[in-house]
């Protein structure tokens, strides 16, 4: 049984394409990264400096906010924000973050796993897939928070969704994590969804991931305080869509065809 997984390990894989072992520069993040930070540092900004009632107003404006969407679509646009902040919640809430100490965590995941799909997609695509990433998020969590008035804030479930996306990246070729993080990505032809979770290397980090999720989510450890805990709902969503939806955005350089026995 061992050897027969072996090779069909070996089979779907095929062998690392021409130049997929060049190595990136150590830190060279894409300026979209560098952007998208430095929006989440005004939006952290404008809510330790605007009065109190004009803070909480755009939080609870770009918030997700489960209890919305439990309402009438008449009394929920009562609410601050309206009818836009009904339909962006999903989407806006990935630049709040509950303090600077959790966004300075998520800049430094989003650094790490943002830059190898931001550059291998691009700038717009980077910015769709993120979006998706962050409402996919958003849409996992409503149903166990179904007319909550908890306030779901934060770019973890966008940068999971990165995360998920990446790793059909980063082992590709049978890379190890850190040779995957650090090697030219522009080139190589990304796991299929199906060798990411039958492959050793993919599967053992995404079963390690979701494990630590969900462990720390549920002992209600966060990142922004003692009233902050991980949500582990938005993270669980946002990663299983990076996951399955990068093929969606990849443009498709380097594709090549799989090579069968």
């Amino acid at each position: 049984m061992k050897n027969e997984a072996a090779g069909q390990e070996e089979a779907e894989q095929g062998p690392p394409e021409a130049g997929s072992q060049e190595s990136a520069p150590a830190f060279n993040a894409p300026v979209i990264l560098l952007v998208v930070i430095a929006i989440f540092v005004l939006f952290q900004l404008a809510q330790d400096n605007l009065p109190p009632l004009q803070a909480q107003r755009l939080v609870i404006s770009l918030a997700f906010l489960p209890l919305r969407y439990a309402m009438p679509l008449d009394m929920a646009a009562q609410l601050p924000g309206g009818l836009a902040a009904w339909a962006g919640g999903p989407f806006t809430h990935m630049f709040l973050h509950a303090g600077w100490q959790h966004l300075l965590i998520n800049s430094l995941w989003l650094l790490a796993f943002g830059a190898p799909v931001a550059r291998r997609l691009g700038a717009v695509r980077f910015v769709l897939l993120s979006l998706l990433c962050a409402a996919a998020g958003a849409l996992f969590f409503l149903p166990f928070h179904w007319a909550d008035e908890t306030l779901l804030v934060g770019a973890s479930g966008a940068i999971s969704g990165l995360m998920g996306a990446s790793i059909r990246l980063i082992f590709a070729g049978n890379a190890s994590l850190a040779a995957g993080l650090r090697r030219d990505l522009s080139r190589i032809r990304p796991l299929t969804i199906r060798q990411s979770l039958l492959l050793a290397r993919p599967r053992t980090f995404i079963l390690i991931w979701m494990g630590i999720n969900l462990i720390f989510g549920l002992l209600g450890i966060g990142a922004g305080g003692q009233t902050q805990t991980i949500a582990w709902e938005a993270h669980t969503g946002g990663f299983l869509a990076g996951l399955l939806l990068l093929g969606l955005f990849d443009p498709g350089r380097g594709a090549v065809a799989m090579r069968r026995p």
